[in-house]
């Protein structure tokens, strides 16, 4: 740090948790992924909370989420406050570094000690009169921390110990029969145990995987999803939010804003979409002769990063919900207009259908490969909107880098049927399966969820293209009606297309032959294909294929139509 530099002797420190994602969902249990979630949730919190107590500090000011806090460090100088935790890292400034070397002792033997095998990064630099440049510091201390960080774990089995079979880690002892009432599967390690554990305190239902088994619809195929939600571009809207501010108390109070907005924005959302399609509590499945009982399962919501586990039948309904209710939303409050062009939250999903006894860490990598997927069709060039002067513009316009110019991208899904465990190699097995030997593409996915707004220049952008939401779920009801189109010729053209031009041209003439329309009440043989970004696709093979995973979708406007009539 050069001499020029003013310090006050605080330091600020910047918090990392390693290996979050792969501790919560390297399971083929979805108890011990819900009690892993419960762990880390608030650890970084409970954690500095605990080193507080530890370490006698009594001068801590910890609760940064309310908006009435306001950060006022210049004017009053605390042993130890919390700036804001967002983006899954938590910012803290410490008296003197001394304090912070203790705090962050107490804090690593916390989370072993909790979670047993994660890990914590921490970054700390001198605090000086200017946040933009503590800020750019710290991220780069960080850096060369995570960079020169090994990724040590806990000691393994000898030859001479039991391991956990999924883990390999050490079996401990512990008492057998405190798990009666857990589906007890044999010895565990200490990380399972810590998970069950914490599902046990915090999540009240006893076995949870049989009851996913009776939430979905009972009989030879229970089938549910696993759905994995996550912000547009999150980080470069924020940084441009808070670019420009150096003062410690301007820059502090505004990113506590926009992490106690994005926090709460999301998990409001969520909780508002679970209470919606739970409230119609069963619905009669296709065969009309058992019930399914609806259910949104909240596996971890922190800040834009979600995931679930819901009925089949309603998975793409709850995607849709969320993406449309999260992008009347902003970071930073703001309203219609240039605010919630240039701020409003926007989102991908990934969906991936599994049956209820599917390996369920597997079903979350498949669901977050279909998130990417998702993802990357948001950034092309072609589906993003540009703004200038904060109006629609060319890219070419954008690039001049005029005022109120900005780039906004939509909301997309992607989905999987997972038939075994090589679906989650997600680009191989589409490479493989759904690509014709004539070179024919069977998907059209992902699919474009519109914004709310109905002038967004995004819906402009994307509304009219055929791998749009509506136009799928269109097809899907179109299907789903014997009345339209007998349900075994529906599979027929499913399961034809995989064959390639040829054949499913034979099948679309003898369905002509029987005077069967496809969507749009278009003759069959000539409507099988469209062209969609250069390459030959079928047209119908995404509904069709998904058409029995999303039933309910079909049933319930029936339903509301025979009470209207």
């Amino acid at each position: 740090m050069g001499s020029e530099e003013k310090t006050n002797g605080s330091v600020m420190a910047m918090y990392d948790v390693r290996g979050i994602q792969k501790y919560i969902y390297s399971t083929s249990k979805l108890k011990d992924a819900m009690g892993a979630s419960q762990l880390v949730e608030n650890i970084m919190t409970d954690a500095l909370g605990k080193a507080c107590e530890k370490s006698g500090v009594k001068d801590a000011v910890l609760a940064w989420d309310n908006e009435k806090e306001v950060f006022t460090y210049n004017k009053e100088k605390h042993d130890v406050e919390v700036l804001y935790i967002g983006g899954g890292n938590a910012y803290v400034i410490f008296r003197d570094k001394e304090l912070c070397k203790e705090i962050n002792k107490y804090m690593s033997r916390y989370i072993i000690e909790h979670t047993y095998s994660l890990q914590l990064a921490v970054a700390c630099v001198d605090v000086t009169d200017d946040y933009k440049k503590d800020y750019d510091n710290i991220f780069k201390e960080m850096n060369k921390v995570k960079s020169n960080m090994t990724d040590s774990r806990p000691l393994g089995a000898l030859p001479v110990m039991e391991t956990e079979l999924k883990t390999g880690l050490p079996v401990i002892n512990m008492e057998k029969e405190k798990y009666k009432t857990d589906t007890y599967r044999g010895n565990i390690s200490k990380e399972t145990y810590l998970k069950i554990e914490k599902k046990n305190k915090e999540i009240k239902e006893e076995k949870i995987d049989k009851i996913l088994d009776s939430y979905a619809r009972r009989g030879a195929d229970s089938r549910i999803a696993v759905v994995h939600i996550d912000g547009n571009n999150m980080s470069l809207r924020i940084k441009k939010l808070v670019e420009g501010i150096d003062k410690y108390t301007d820059a502090v109070n505004k990113m506590r804003k926009i992490s106690h907005n994005i926090k709460y924005s999301y998990l409001d959302t969520f909780n508002n979409m679970k209470d919606k399609f739970e409230k119609t509590n069963t619905v009669n499945n296709e065969y009309g002769n058992s019930l399914v009982k609806k259910f949104v399962r909240k596996i971890i919501v922190a800040g834009d990063d979600i995931t679930y586990v819901c009925n089949a039948y309603i998975a793409l309904d709850t995607v849709r919900y969320f993406c449309e209710e999260i992008s009347k939303l902003t970071m930073d409050k703001g309203n219609n207009g240039e605010n919630i062009q240039e701020y409003g939250f926007s989102v991908c999903a990934g969906i991936a259908y599994i049956n209820s006894h599917f390996p369920f860490g597997i079903a979350y990598e498949v669901a977050e490969s279909c998130c990417d997927s998702a993802k990357e069709a948001a950034k092309k060039d072609s589906n993003k909107a540009y703004y200038m002067d904060y109006k629609p513009a060319s890219k070419e316009e954008y690039n001049k880098n005029g005022k109120g110019c900005f780039e906004k991208t939509g909301n997309f899904v992607d989905f999987q049927i997972c038939k075994n465990i090589q679906c989650r190699d997600l680009e191989q097995v589409r490479k493989k399966e759904f690509i014709t030997p004539a070179g024919e593409r069977l998907m059209q996915r992902p699919y474009y969820i519109p914004m709310p707004f109905e002038k967004d220049e995004l819906n402009r952008i994307n509304g009219a293209k055929i791998n749009n939401i509506g136009t799928l779920m269109d097809n899907i009801r179109y299907f789903a009606s014997e009345d339209n189109i007998p349900h075994s010729f529906a599979k027929d053209i499913r399961n034809t297309y995989h064959m390639g031009s040829n054949q499913i041209n034979l099948l679309g003439s003898f369905l002509d032959s029987r005077k069967w329309k496809m969507p749009g009440k278009l003759p069959c043989k000539d409507n099988m294909y469209v062209d969609y970004e250069g390459v030959k696709t079928a047209a119908w093979y995404d509904a069709l294929e998904i058409m029995d995973y999303c039933m309910d979708v079909y049933i319930e406007d029936k339903e509301v139509a025979e009470n209207e009539n």
